[in-house]
């Protein structure tokens, strides 16, 4: 059996004083992926954590409207002892493209942090619920039927054809995003909604209501770029014959499914022998542009 107290693992580095370090903290950290731990100066208790990004990890740490949200152990330690009263050590830092969960793990195990619930990385297994979560959960499963045929068996796989996912895709333009501090330094950009929410470690919805709304959830300014997505349609002699709004038009209006379209518009390649699909702001070698007269596929 590991002898704890004999464990001394020496950092890569350390913050000695987390609210004087703050700046620091950020900038030393920014696109960094690595294993941190957060120690409590008073009690000695420790918290282990990872992540791909940990100058925007550390950013949720000092928001004190994320800090009230959360109600974990070590957030509730950050407010209840503030952070002059806290130490934080990079363990380790993670080479490019690597998942630092599985370092995490080989972590909580030989340290045995108090402050993590979790005693597996990046999973919500061990955590013990309240008896007024328990109430509020059944609350809102009350007067819910549940149909015989669920019981017995796994709900029914939904297939849609490639028209039903097209319109799908409408709902959700491409967007670019970019994150800013207060100050206003950019912090990171990204090419949709889905690899922001990754990032920052929330849900797409997450994501997508501040992009409706313009309010944040936290301490970052967000800015939403809609991309230019209109597809250029060219004969086999290399005339344009019609621009669409979106590739849904487009898959939909040549009968095409979407996921081939997007490798055809990629590779540039002649569909069907009779179709080329381009993004429009690609088609600057094109000629005829000026002679766009949309036709049916057909």
């Amino acid at each position: 059996m590991i002898n704890l107290n004999n464990i001394k693992l020496k950092p890569v580095v350390l913050y000695s004083n987390c609210l004087e370090d703050k700046n620091r903290i950020f900038s030393d950290n920014k696109g960094k992926a690595a294993i941190y731990r957060w120690i409590n100066k008073i009690n000695s208790k420790t918290y282990v954590g990872s992540s791909v990004n940990l100058a925007a990890r550390f950013y949720l740490y000092y928001s004190l409207k994320q800090l009230n949200s959360q109600k974990t152990a070590i957030h509730n330690a950050l407010l209840k002892y503030g952070h002059k009263n806290f130490k934080l050590e990079i363990l380790e830092y993670c080479v490019e493209g690597a998942n630092p969960v599985e370092r995490e793990q080989y972590f909580l195990d030989i340290l045995k942090p108090e402050y993590n619930i979790c005693k597996i990385a990046n999973s919500p297994l061990g955590v013990k619920r309240n008896k007024m979560f328990s109430i509020k959960l059944s609350k809102t499963r009350r007067g819910k039927k549940i149909r015989k045929s669920s019981l017995n068996s796994v709900s029914a796989v939904r297939f849609h054809t490639y028209e039903t996912k097209a319109k799908m895709s409408l709902r959700n333009p491409g967007v670019n995003v970019k994150i800013f501090d207060k100050l206003g330094n950019l912090i990171n950009e990204f090419p949709t909604i889905k690899s922001t929410a990754e990032y920052i470690g929330v849900c797409s919805k997450t994501i997508s209501r501040i992009y409706e709304t313009g309010i944040s959830y936290d301490e970052f300014i967000y800015k939403f770029e809609i991309k230019d997505l209109k597809i250029s349609v060219y004969d086999n002699n290399n005339k344009l014959i019609n621009i669409l709004n979106h590739k849904s038009d487009t898959s939909i209006a040549y009968n095409i499914p979407y996921t081939t379209l997007s490798r055809y518009i990629k590779s540039g390649k002649l569909y069907k022998k009779r179709y080329y699909f381009y993004h429009v702001k690609s088609n600057v070698n094109k000629e005829n542009d000026s002679e766009c007269v949309p036709i049916s596929p057909d």
